[in-house]
């Protein structure tokens, strides 16, 4: 990677499956500062993150109405795909 920030995108989702509109996601650990910027999900539950740079990043999503979870991605030299589930 050179210097391009690759997206890491995916979809947050409750305990049952369904999408989850408006949940705030964001990085809470990354490999080196980020902005303190959250992204909302969309209607379908979907979400797309820029990476700045390669390494491990914790994404979080959480909702009023379904919690928090988080999940951990690797970011190299492809975008990442990543599901949130919250409520479990």
């Amino acid at each position: 990677m050179t210097g391009s920030a690759r997206i890491v995108a995916g979809t947050v989702l409750d305990a049952a499956g369904r999408p989850v509109a408006q949940a705030r996601v964001y990085f809470s650990a990354a490999p080196g500062s980020v902005p303190d910027i959250a992204a909302l999900s969309g209607p379908d539950g979907r979400f797309q993150l820029n990476a700045p740079r390669p390494g491990s990043y914790q994404v979080s999503a959480s909702s009023d109405a379904h919690g928090s979870a988080s999940v951990v991605v690797e970011v190299a030299s492809k975008d990442v795909e990543v599901v949130v589930t919250l409520g479990n």
